[in-house]
C-alpha cells in the first residue's frame, strides 16, 4: 500500500513538473491566430495580433498582446479603426461560474482610434448591431488608458477632430472611480477649434440607464463655450441636458459652424440649459448680454425636418438701440467687425451682404421684444419683431418701433431664391410726435406736430445699399396742425428764413403755425423725386421740388415761400439745399427763378397729387383735414 501511494505521489509530482515545464516553455503565440480568427468572426471584421502574445494561467489569467488592430469599414479613409501598441488584461475566471465576464485589470497604451461618418451618415463603428442596442461592455474593475489618440471625421457636417486621451483611469466602485480627460484640436466647417472633455470614470458607462456626467470646454476661434451636465443614456445620446455658457465677439461667426442662419451681433455672453430630445435641440431659459443690452428667452432647433426649423422667443428688458446696428451691417464708431480689418466707408446705407446661402438652409419663426429701448435723440420706446423664414423667403410681419403716441411698422418680404434678391416693403408711420424728437435735442416745447407717412416699394439687391439704389415705388409724409416756436426758428439761417418769407421786414420772428405739410415722392431706380411738397402755415405758403439719390446718398431740394399777406416780406427767391446727406449746403438763388414757374401754377399741379396722397396715408384723413381745405383753397385761387 505504501509503495502504491509513493507511486501515485510520484506520478502527481511528475505531472505537476511536466505542466510547470510546459507552461514555462509554452509559446502563447500558437494561440494568436486562433484567437484572432474567432474575434474576426464575431465582429465581422479582421482582428489581428501582429506582435507577441503572452500569458499567465491561473484563476485570474493574465494576457498581454502587442500590435493589436481592428479593421475599419471598407469605405473608411483609415485602414484600421483601432490600433493598440500594448494591451494587457487580467480576467477573473471565478466570475464565469456566476455567468459574468469580469476583467480585474485592463491597460491600454499607445492606442489610436479612428472614427468616421460618411456623407450618407454611415458610421465606421457600426458592427451590425441593432440601431437601438447599446454596445456590450464587460465589468472592468481597474482600467488605465495612456498616451492614446482619437480621430473623428464627419463628412456630412465637415468636422475633423484629432484628440489625445491624456488620462483615463477607473477602478471598481469599492476603490473609487477615476476620471477621463480627452484633449484635442480639429476643424469644424473650416474653423479651427480646441476641445477638452472631462468625464467620470469610463467604468460608469456600464450603467447604461444612468446619466453619465461630463464637462466640455470648446474654443472655436474667439468663441468659447463650456458645458456641464450629463448624457442621460451614454450610448443613446439623443437625450441630454447640460448647462451651457457661451461667449464670443459675434454670433454670426458660428453660422457656418452650426449650419443655421445667425445674425451679426456685438460681443455677447449667454448662459442657459442645452437640452436634446431626439431630433430637437433647445437652449432653454437662457439669459445674458449682447453688447450693452440684456437678453433672455428660449431657442430650439428641429433637425428632424428636411429643412431645419429654428424657433425663438426673445426679450430684452433694456435694449440699447446701437446694439441693433450689426443686424444690418452698422457697427459702433462706424467700423465693421474687427476680424475683417477694414473700416466702413463714409456712407449711411450699409453694405453688409444678404446671407443668401444660410437663409436657404433653414426655416425660422422668431419673436423679439425690446421692452425699454434706449435710443439717444430718438423718441423710441419699444421694439417688436415677428420674423418668419420659410423656403428661402424671409418675412417681417412686422418689425415695429413704438414711439410716444405712434408706431413705425415695416412689413417686408425678401425672396432669396432669385439673384439678386427681390424684396417688397411697406413702411407705415403712424402719429410720430415731433415734440418728442426735439425735446431730446434740448428744444423742449419748441416744435409740435404729428407726422404720418407711408412708403411702398420693391427692389432688387443683396445689400441694403444696392437694394435702395434700385428701389421702385412711392412714398408720402403728412403733418397737420403743427407749430414751430421762434426759439427753434432762430437756429436757422436768417437769409433762409427771409427768402421763404418767414422773417418779416422788421426782422422779428414769430411762431410758425402749420396748417398742413404734405410731401409726395415717386421712387424710380433709387431716385426719390417729389411729386408734391407743400407747407401751409397761417402766414406763408411754401412749395418745393427736388430729389434724393439713394445710390449716391445725395439730395437736391429747391423751395420757395410766398407770404399770404404781401406786407410780411419783400423777398421771394428760391432756396436750394444740396450735397451729400451727411454734409448739406444751403444757397439762396438771387435770380428769383420760381419753383415750378410760379406759386399759383404750382398749386394747380399739386391739386391732383394732394387728393391722392391723403387716402394713401390714411383713408380717414380726407374727411376732416386742414390739408383738404388747402386743396379747396388752391382750386379757388385758380378760378
Amino acid at each position: 500500500m505504501r509503495i502504491a501511494l509513493k507511486w501515485i505521489a510520484g506520478l502527481v509530482a511528475l505531472i505537476a513538473l511536466l505542466v510547470t515545464v510546459f507552461l514555462l516553455v509554452f509559446d502563447w503565440n500558437m494561440l494568436r491566430n486562433a484567437f484572432a480568427d474567432r474575434l474576426s468572426e464575431d465582429l465581422g471584421r479582421e482582428f489581428a495580433i501582429d506582435g507577441d502574445l503572452e500569458g499567465r494561467l491561473g484563476l485570474q489569467p493574465l494576457i498581454k498582446a502587442r500590435d493589436v488592430r481592428l479593421a475599419n469599414a471598407d469605405w473608411a479613409a483609415e485602414q484600421n479603426m483601432v490600433e493598440i501598441e500594448s494591451l494587457q488584461m487580467q480576467m477573473d475566471l471565478r466570475s464565469l461560474a456566476r455567468g459574468r465576464l469580469v476583467f480585474s485589470e485592463l491597460q491600454i497604451r499607445d492606442a489610436a482610434i479612428h472614427l468616421e461618418i460618411d456623407a450618407d451618415g454611415r458610421s465606421s463603428w457600426d458592427l451590425g448591431r441593432e440601431p437601438d442596442e447599446p454596445p456590450w461592455i464587460p465589468l472592468i474593475e481597474s482600467l488605465v488608458i495612456e498616451d492614446s489618440r482619437l480621430t473623428f471625421h464627419d463628412r456630412r457636417h465637415d468636422v475633423e477632430l484629432d484628440a489625445t486621451i491624456a488620462s483615463a483611469e477607473g477602478t471598481s466602485p469599492e476603490g473609487g472611480a477615476g476620471p477621463v480627460t480627452i484633449e484635442g484640436k480639429g476643424r469644424l466647417q473650416h474653423e479651427e477649434f480646441e476641445l477638452v472633455i472631462r468625464g467620470a470614470s469610463l467604468l460608469d458607462l456600464r450603467a447604461r440607464d444612468e446619466p453619465y456626467p461630463v464637462e466640455v470646454e470648446v474654443r472655436i476661434g474667439a468663441t468659447e463655450a463650456t458645458l456641464n451636465g450629463s448624457i442621460e443614456k451614454p450610448f443613446q445620446p439623443e437625450d441630454l441636458k447640460m448647462a451651457l455658457q457661451i461667449k464670443g465677439p459675434n454670433a454670426f461667426l458660428l453660422a457656418p459652424v452650426l449650419q443655421i442662419p445667425l445674425p451679426s451681433t456685438r460681443p455677447y455672453e449667454l448662459s442657459g440649459d442645452l437640452v436634446r430630445e431626439t431630433d430637437v435641440w433647445r437652449f432653454d431659459d437662457f439669459s445674458g448680454v449682447v453688447g450693452d443690452s440684456d437678453i433672455a428667452g428660449s431657442l430650439s432647433l428641429d433637425v428632424g425636418r428636411e429643412r431645419p426649423l429654428i424657433t425663438a422667443e426673445l426679450v430684452s428688458e433694456h435694449l440699447e438701440f446701437v446694439d441693433l446696428g450689426p443686424l444690418i451691417g452698422v457697427y459702433p464708431e462706424d467700423r465693421v467687425p474687427a476680424e475683417s480689418g477694414e473700416e466702413a466707408p463714409d456712407r449711411l446705407l450699409p453694405d453688409a451682404p444678404l446671407q443668401r446661402e444660410q437663409i436657404q438652409k433653414a426655416d425660422a419663426r422668431v419673436t423679439f421684444r425690446g421692452e425699454v429701448v434706449v435710443a439717444p435723440h430718438l423718441p423710441l420706446r419699444e421694439l417688436e419683431l415677428d420674423l418668419d423664414l420659410e423656403d428661402g423667403v424671409l418675412r417681417l410681419t412686422p418689425l415695429r418701433f413704438r414711439f410716444v403716441g405712434g408706431t413705425l411698422d415695416l412689413f417686408a418680404s425678401i425672396y432669396s431664391d432669385v439673384e439678386p434678391a427681390y424684396s417688397d416693403l411697406d413702411l407705415r408711420l403712424s402719429a410720430l410726435e415731433l415734440q418728442d424728437i426735439f425735446d431730446d435735442l434740448g428744444l423742449e416745447g419748441a416744435v409740435e406736430g404729428v407726422l404720418k407717412g407711408r412708403a411702398i416699394f420693391e427692389t432688387r439687391g443683396d445689400t441694403i445699399r444696392s437694394a435702395m439704389g434700385a428701389a421702385q415705388g412711392e412714398a408720402a409724409v403728412v403733418m397737420e396742425r403743427g407749430r414751430v416756436d421762434d426759439s427753434a426758428l432762430a437756429l436757422l439761417d436768417a437769409g433762409f428764413l427771409e427768402a421763404l418769407a418767414v422773417r418779416g421786414e422788421n426782422g422779428e420772428l414769430q411762431p410758425m403755425v402749420i396748417r398742413c405739410f404734405v410731401a409726395g415722392l415717386e421712387i424710380e431706380d433709387g431716385i426719390m423725386a417729389t411729386s408734391t411738397m407743400i407747407l401751409d402755415t397761417e402766414r406763408t405758403l411754401i412749395a418745393g421740388e427736388g430729389e434724393v439719390d439713394l445710390r449716391e446718398e445725395t439730395l437736391t431740394l429747391r423751395i420757395e415761400g410766398q407770404p399770404k399777406d404781401p406786407g410780411i416780406a419783400h423777398s421771394r427767391v428760391p432756396v436750394e439745399i444740396s450735397g451729400h446727406v451727411t454734409s448739406l449746403s444751403l444757397e439762396i438763388d438771387p435770380s428769383g427763378v420760381m419753383v415750378r414757374g410760379g406759386l399759383a401754377l404750382g398749386l394747380g399741379v399739386l391739386i391732383g397729387p394732394l387728393a391722392a396722397i391723403l387716402p394713401f396715408i390714411d383713408p380717414g384723413m380726407a374727411e376732416d383735414s386742414d390739408c383738404l381745405q388747402l386743396i379747396e383753397e388752391a382750386e379757388v385761387l385758380l378760378h
